[in-house]
């Protein structure tokens, strides 16, 4: 074979297969989900390699983006966050709230197939307004994933239950930096 060409099971590196996410959930459990309003399951499915539990796969070697899928139960999400790059988020399933800012916000609310791009520096968040578990699929640039700036208000409230808590966070990383 040519440096082009693939058997059939080389090209499976390169694949995730929706019944096989399950097996797949992330260990890494980002600050807001320390509040059950923000309990969430998140699948990398490429990029941030330091989150996938897959050696089996090839996609986490994907250096300028990531798609991570995400699930929430009702009335549950993402906390208020920025990055410092851009991300935007495709709904799979069910209906979602989608808020921008953070002292004053706007929400926005989408459904199946409607994608929202959120510029950088732009605080947002997202929660679930169906009545049963829904998906969305996240897309940020970067290997690893975008550093996340949490808004003062989860900041406060993640404090009151008596975690360490840093202000800025770096998916993929095994340590926190403190503020």
């Amino acid at each position: 074979m040519g440096a082009n060409e693939f058997s059939s099971e080389e090209i499976e590196k390169f694949v995730v297969r929706y019944n096989d996410l399950p097996n797949r959930v992330s260990p890494v459990r980002l600050l807001d989900m320390a509040l059950p309003e923000f309990e969430r399951k998140r699948y990398p499915v490429v990029g941030r390699s330091t989150e996938q539990s897959w050696s089996d796969k090839r996609v986490g070697e994907v250096e300028d983006f990531n798609l991570n899928f995400i699930s929430c139960d009702p009335k549950c999400g993402i906390a208020s966050h920025a990055h410092d790059s851009d991300e935007a988020f495709v709904i799979l399933t069910g209906r979602w709230s989608i808020s921008f800012g953070e002292s004053n916000v706007t929400h926005i609310e989408v459904e199946h197939y409607d994608v929202v791009s959120v510029p950088p520096n732009v605080m947002h968040g997202l929660t679930n307004l169906s009545n049963s578990e829904s998906f969305l699929l996240a897309v940020q640039g970067a290997h690893r994933g975008a550093t996340i700036e949490w808004s003062s208000q989860l900041i406060e409230r993640v404090r009151a239950l008596g975690l360490d808590v840093a202000s800025v966070e770096h998916p993929g990383c095994t340590t926190s930096p403190g503020n």
